[in-house]
């Protein structure tokens, strides 16, 4: 696990319905399931991650796009990619405690 882990990391993910100069755009290219994908992913793994919609990375014709707030993007993703971002996002993150058990049983 990385130094950062348990520290909560944000990842905005770009859902744009707006197409680029050459007529593509995030929402086009399926950006929206893979968003719902990683919010799901997150949830079930209790990941230290936030995921957040945002409205355009600025990157139309590379989307769908991702970026870690203050750091890389991931560009033209799909949802096969999915499961390797989950991973990558619990190795930078590790899990959430705040939903830990206090014991066993509670």
């Amino acid at each position: 696990m990385s130094e950062a882990a348990n520290d909560t990391i944000r990842v905005v993910v770009c859902v744009n319905m707006m197409r680029g100069p050459r007529g593509k755009c995030c929402e086009l290219s399926g950006s929206p399931e893979i968003a719902d994908a990683l919010e799901k992913g997150v949830r079930e793994r209790s990941l230290a991650v936030r995921i957040e919609r945002i409205v355009c990375l600025g990157k139309c014709n590379d989307g769908p796009n991702l970026r870690f707030v203050g750091g890389e993007f991931r560009q033209n993703l799909s949802m096969d990619d999915v499961p390797t971002l989950l991973d990558e996002f619990e190795e930078r993150a590790g899990k959430n405690d705040a939903g830990a058990m206090l014991y066993p049983g509670a």
